[in-house]
């Protein structure tokens, strides 16, 4: 249904159905819920019932979805007052709502709860917003509502950058101020004549009245054309002064001097600047003039809310737009604001709503993050390489703000420049980047179809691999929660950027250097994932997701310390007759370490069997076997992936139920000791293929007695050799070696900072 739904609103924009003035056609109104119908022609009754001529306008991605043929949702409506006494405001309004439902009941919205007027944001912002909740139809559904009015002309105070906004201005005013051109268009709902709902005679009975409303698009930018053409924009004001623009919009000296830096300012008397745009102009605005508005109103458009620069990248990811060349000439005019300023709980909130939209807009999102260069201007002088250290964190809930480091990302020394720093061809570019065919490379390239002339002088690659992000979030389940798949697929980007930390000469027993350099790089790489969960006020989820894959990385690639009752354990697997390879004691440490530091009983059902990541129960976020061991292969060795691939399909074979209550069997046991056997013998049973239950003191026993480690193990655990076991464990001397636990350390929960 909803397929055919998008091919019928994507036949009527190419057919030329749909546009600037004219009515929606009746297959696109018939997408509108009949609930939210009900809610319009409520508030339009309320207006005419107290004779207020307000325009009720349907704004932002309700008008941009119900156009792509997606199912709309989060319904904002404003209310234009600018021909109501000035003593109307969108307050006034909300506190008439719901005593008018009261007196209403045929309207069928049964009650309206005003939830909040005049947030704290809006206060900042100085505009009159509101929220409501309102219970509509039978059965009764509860829809929330936001209300604000639309806002005209901006007036900035001399020692002041927060401008007092007209709360009556115009549709057309009121669509500037959005960021995006396919988020700018309006819908214009109305009553056709003598149809209003009314309770007596002569009008249409409510539901009637709530179907025959009428809706006419307001398209003041361009968004139509924009949604054809596939390409995100910012609206800018069509027909002004470009000089004039330029004077209101960089106000300050810092910003002037960028504009210098990157070629925005007019030399020599001419109007425009080298910004290239050929998306199609509003009538008016032709030319040079037209391509300098774009660039410079986009700077405005970022710099009131720098937060638009990860909504624009989230548009982009999430539709598979392509982002207008300008786009990059005004980041960097917002960026050190979004890096230190922008609280990190709201780029929290657009991340997860990256990840809710799918792995490939977050791995697309993530490529645009780490691995496309900003413009020269903005590289050098302690400026930023690439997004990702504006985006990945913030100011926390404290003010102090935290986020990733600039030199993980920063080109060494004589890294040559991107295609685009060349000089600009004479051919005529395209107007943006086509970021969707991204190759997967280690050096982030443009690819081919797009001329880098289309684009502005660009820094250096970033030393960011793609293809490795991408290969290891390949194995990413996709059954994971949004939050977890986020934290992990950050983890991933981290650990494919230059990780550079102090090399010295692996320890005894290492693998390579290489994996110890590997392990390294993951250390260095949960510093980074600490910082950006902290700047950003991350859910436990989150960080624990981003956390715990790079943690059990390091744990994989370094040296499990080896204790003789691993050799015992080795040696008594080799008497199973499972038909499984013969592992050495050094090899079962390995085992061990891995069914430990991966929490691989977790993923095991209670009666043994694997039911992995999708079907566990138990699992605890980030414990992603196959994901950690992809992501510790794009960077250690390659006989240490297949060797470490090698041992998780052993350990994820079925294996029987081992209760602890079993271990009355070993009398001797320390007590610290208890998680440690539990675990050896769920790796011996997989190495040799035994699946009979170990669930009682009897049947453990009887394991034990068969393949000689019930003395073994006692003789191996304390000094006397086993000449005391009669005394179970008290009053005896452990070796050194079994003094502590052999257990790993657990990252600590609750949001704080792992160990």
């Amino acid at each position: 249904m909803r397929a055919a739904s998008g091919s019928s609103s994507a036949r009527a924009l190419a057919d030329g159905a749909v546009a600037h003035g004219e009515l929606l056609p009746a297959e696109l109104v018939a997408r509108v819920p009949h609930r939210e119908k009900l809610v319009l022609s409520f508030v339009l009754a309320f207006l005419e019932a107290n004779a207020l001529p307000a325009q009720l306008l349907v704004n932002g991605g309700y008008v941009r979805d119900l156009l792509l043929g997606s199912v709309p949702d989060d319904l904002d409506l404003s209310l234009c007052l600018r021909e109501c006494d000035p003593a109307v405001t969108v307050a006034t309004v909300m506190h008439g709502l719901p005593g008018f439902a009261l007196e209403r009941p045929e309207l069928n919205v049964s009650s309206v709860t005003i939830t909040t007027i005049l947030s704290d944001a809006s206060k900042d912002k100085n505009v009159d917003t509101a929220k409501a909740h309102l219970v509509v139809g039978s059965p009764p559904e509860r829809i929330e509502v936001d209300f604000m009015p639309t806002i005209g002309e901006e007036t900035y105070d001399e020692f002041n950058r927060v401008p007092e906004r007209d709360v009556r201005g115009t549709p057309e005013q009121d669509a500037l101020r959005r960021d995006l051109t396919i988020g700018a268009m309006l819908l214009h709902v109305f009553q056709p004549r003598g149809s209003g709902p009314s309770g007596g005679g002569g009008a249409a009975a409510p539901e009637a009245a709530a179907e025959a409303l009428q809706w006419r698009l307001l398209d003041f930018y361009g968004g139509l054309a924009d949604l054809q053409r596939r390409v995100l924009r910012s609206p800018y004001p069509a027909g002004a002064d470009a000089s004039l623009v330029r004077a209101s919009v960089l106000r300050y000296a810092e910003e002037r001097e960028l504009a210098r830096k990157m070629g925005l300012l007019p030399s020599d008397g001419a109007a425009g600047s080298p910004a290239r745009s050929d998306s199609p102009a509003p009538a008016g605005a032709a030319g040079e003039g037209a391509e300098a508005l774009q660039v410079v109103w986009w700077i405005k458009v970022l710099r009131d809310d720098p937060l638009r620069v990860l909504r624009a990248l989230r548009f982009s990811a999430k539709l598979g737009f392509q982002l207008h060349s300008s786009f990059w000439l005004a980041v960097p005019f917002a960026l050190s604001s979004l890096q230190s300023k922008v609280a990190g709980s709201r780029k929290k909130d657009e991340l997860v709503k990256i990840a809710r939209a799918g792995r490939e807009p977050l791995l697309t999102f993530l490529d645009l993050s780490f691995g496309f260069p900003l413009p020269n201007a903005t590289c050098g002088g302690g400026g930023l390489p690439c997004l990702a250290p504006a985006l990945f964190g913030g100011a926390d809930p404290k003010g102090v703000a935290q986020f990733l480091s600039p030199a993980i990302v920063t080109p060494p020394e004589g890294a040559n420049l991107s295609p685009s720093s060349a000089s600009p061809s004479s051919a005529s570019p395209p107007p943006f980047l086509h970021h969707s065919e991204l190759p997967p490379s280690c050096e982030l390239l443009l690819p081919s179809p797009v001329d880098p002339a289309g684009l502005p002088p660009l820094g250096a690659p970033p030393p960011f691999s793609s293809a490795a992000m991408r290969a290891a979030a390949a194995k990413l389940p996709q059954a994971v929660p949004e939050e977890e798949a986020l934290g992990a697929a950050l983890a991933a980007a981290i650990y494919s950027c230059r990780l550079a930390p102090p090399a010295p000469p692996p320890p005894p027993g290492a693998r390579s250097a290489a994996d110890a350099l590997a392990a390294g790089a993951a250390d260095a790489a949960m510093c980074e994932v600490m910082a950006a969960c902290d700047g950003l006020s991350a859910s436990n989820e989150m960080r624990q997701s981003a956390h715990t894959p790079l943690w059990c990385v390091k744990a994989l690639l370094d040296t499990p310390p080896q204790l003789g009752m691993f050799e015992l354990l080795a040696t008594a697997a080799s008497r199973g007759d499972g038909g499984q390879r013969r592992v050495g004691g050094r090899e079962f440490g390995e085992l061990l370490h891995m069914w430990q530091s991966l929490k691989l009983a977790s993923l095991f059902a209670p009666d043994g069997a694997w039911c992995g990541v999708g079907g566990a129960a138990r699992r605890t976020p980030g414990y992603l076997p196959d994901f950690i061991l992809e992501l510790a292969g794009t960077r250690c060795e390659r006989p240490t992936l297949l060797r470490l691939r090698e041992q998780l399909q052993l350990l994820q074979r079925d294996g029987p139920p081992i209760s602890g209550e079993a271990l009355g069997a070993l009398p001797s046991l320390p007590p610290h000791l208890r998680g440690t056997m539990i675990a050896c013998l769920h790796v011996l049973c997989r190495i040799e293929g035994a699946i009979a239950p170990l669930s009682d003191k009897a049947s453990l026993r009887s394991f034990l007695e068969e393949h000689a480690l019930l003395d073994a193990l006692d003789a191996e655990w304390y000094v006397d050799a086993g000449e005391g076991k009669e005394k179970g464990c008290k009053g005896r001397e452990l070796r050194p070696q079994y003094e502590q636990a052999v257990n790993r350390p657990k990252p600590k929960k609750k949001g704080k900072k792992a160990e």
